[in-house]
C-alpha cells in the first residue's frame, strides 16, 4: 500500500484539516469578543473539541513514527 494512501495518513491529515479550521474559528471568534468581554470568562465552546482534536493528532503522529520506525 502507498505510503500517501494509508489509512494512518488519510486520519492524520483529515484531523489536521479540522484542528487548522477549529483553530482559525477561535481566532476569528476572539478578535470579535474581546471588546466586548467583561470581567467573567465566556470560552468558545469549540475549544474542547479543539484540544480533543489535537491530542488524537498527536497519538496518531506518535502511532505512524512508531510503525514507520519499524
Amino acid at each position: 500500500m502507498s505510503e500517501l494512501t494509508s489509512p494512518l495518513t488519510l486520519l492524520l491529515l483529515l484531523n489536521s484539516t479540522l484542528t487548522t479550521a477549529l483553530i482559525l474559528n477561535q481566532n476569528d471568534s476572539g478578535k470579535d469578543t474581546a471588546s466586548n468581554q467583561s470581567s467573567n470568562f465566556s470560552s468558545n465552546p469549540l475549544e474542547k473539541f479543539t484540544w480533543i482534536c489535537l491530542i488524537i493528532q498527536l497519538i496518531l503522529l506518535l502511532i505512524k513514527t512508531k510503525i514507520t520506525d519499524f
